[in-house]
């Protein structure tokens, strides 16, 4: 998710559990939770690097874990400097779970974490919200800035509130993003299930994944798999929703080839596809060979253009590789 998102629920995981902390583990805890997001500065050291740290090792529970307590000891060391000490569990504990969060909440997503790295390295992508949800932001931004509201007024009449600062509004802001998820993951179940019900062009799904709407929960970015196809589709979900899979989008799979082999065999193609979640390769013919160009469907399904990878490869016209990187989707390419 965004970093706004974040640092506002780190900051209502703050006022809702650790609501008697000290200001310096209030800032630790919205560091701790909102610093996973820094991999996405590997874009500026190219795509192949994009692809590795991206939702990789700082987006595991180890991760997540190392960040909360670097960040809860050098805010503690500098919080000594200025004559505060930190004593007991919560200088360490609460940005170590900011953290967490921030992870958890991440694994909602589509793009994927490496939740157990180092022990593995596959990404583990729920497909539950969208990358930014509206929705998660109006109650987080309603559950900590309503308080304050009421809070103030509370001042101006002279009634002092023996709870701590904003406590409730947290919690019940938390447990009301929690149902929201819920629901999300209850609708999510029922869009992939009505595509692995339905046929595409008289075949049956092999697999199927149903991507979240930035808007709508009752909407969702479906891909079908099929043995000759794969399928873009818009899967309205919901006991009344009326979905129909001939307004799919057909997308067939290139033909089996020496050609398409010898592109898959490189080491970009194989770095590309450990992230690719529906790789699709396209074919051409050029006047000195072919060129293969490799792209994750998941992101024409979401309608995602920036920060998009892609695998292409050059072959001379007897099948030899002459190039194969990585490379930003719709970038011009050099002529």
């Amino acid at each position: 998710m965004d970093p706004l998102t974040h640092g506002l629920a780190s900051l209502a995981l703050k006022r809702g559990f650790f609501p008697k902390v000290p200001r310096p583990i209030l800032i630790s805890m919205i560091f701790a939770g909102t610093l996973a997001d820094l991999d996405w500065l590997s874009a500026f050291f190219g795509p192949s690097a994009f692809l590795s740290w991206s939702g990789g090792p700082l987006h595991s529970i180890v991760g997540a874990i190392a960040t909360g307590l670097l960040v809860s000891i050098l805010i503690r060391t500098y919080a000594k400097s200025r004559g505060l000490i930190l004593s007991g569990v919560l200088w360490w504990l609460a940005p170590i779970c900011a953290a967490l969060l921030h992870v958890a909440m991440d694994t909602l997503l589509s793009s994927g974490v490496t939740l157990l790295w180092p022990i593995s390295t596959k990404r583990i992508a729920l497909d539950w919200v969208p990358g930014f949800d509206l929705w998660i932001l109006i109650l987080l931004v309603i559950g900590i800035f309503l308080p304050e509201l009421f809070r103030l007024v509370s001042d101006e009449i002279g009634a002092k509130s023996k709870k701590p600062r904003g406590q409730g509004g947290a919690i019940a802001t938390i447990v009301l993003i929690t149902a929201y998820i819920v629901v999300r993951g209850v609708l999510h179940a029922s869009a992939t299930m009505t595509m692995l019900e339905r046929s595409y062009t008289g075949e049956s799904p092999r697999r199927v994944a149903a991507f979240a709407d930035s808007m709508s929960p009752f909407l969702w970015h479906g891909i079908v798999e099929t043995e000759s196809a794969l399928h873009l589709v818009r899967v309205p979900a919901g006991r009344l929703a009326n979905f129909d899979p001939e307004s799919a989008v057909h997308i067939h799979k290139p033909e089996p080839s020496p050609i398409l082999d010898a592109a898959l065999r490189t080491d970009a193609a194989k770095k590309f596809l450990l992230t690719a979640r529906f790789p699709k390769a396209t074919v051409q013919r050029e006047t000195d060979g072919y060129s293969v160009e490799i792209r994750d469907l998941k992101y024409d399904a979401i309608g995602q253009n920036s920060r998009v990878v892609e695998a292409e490869i050059n072959l001379d016209s007897a099948s030899r590789v002459t190039l194969a990187h990585l490379d930003w989707q719709n970038q011009p390419r050099p002529h």
